[in-house]
């Protein structure tokens, strides 16, 4: 599978793909053309794989969240990750309402005055 192949059939750019792979993310093969090639299972954690970047995994924490999928035993580990990434985002987005309150009492300010 190329990567033009790849970006098509899970939906995503290109550059993307490229970050994922200058990340270790996904492995690149050399043909004997020198292009490079991907294997269907190089992409078969790609959903995986975006959700934890877009999260806001690290790819040094998305390596280790993969490599401990591949361990038995690892659940736990991978739990604590995800439970605190999960309390980030929910802090980021704590953060953000509370600036959308502060611009809804602006708003309200204002055209109460008018």
């Amino acid at each position: 599978m190329t990567l033009n192949d790849a970006a098509k059939k899970f939906d995503l750019p290109i550059e993307t793909l490229k970050q994922y792979i200058s990340f270790g993310l996904i492995r690149e093969k050399q043909n004997t053309d020198g292009t490079a090639q991907y294997e269907d299972s190089d992409f078969e954690r790609l959903g995986l794989i975006d959700t934890l970047i877009r999260s806001g995994f690290t790819p040094e924490e998305t390596k280790k969240y993969l490599m401990l999928t591949e361990d038995m035993g690892a659940d736990e580990e991978q739990i604590r990750m995800l439970k605190k990434q999960r309390r980030s985002l929910l802090n980021d987005i704590h953060k953000k309402q509370q600036l959308l309150d502060s611009l809804d009492y602006m708003i309200w300010n204002k055209s109460s005055k008018s």
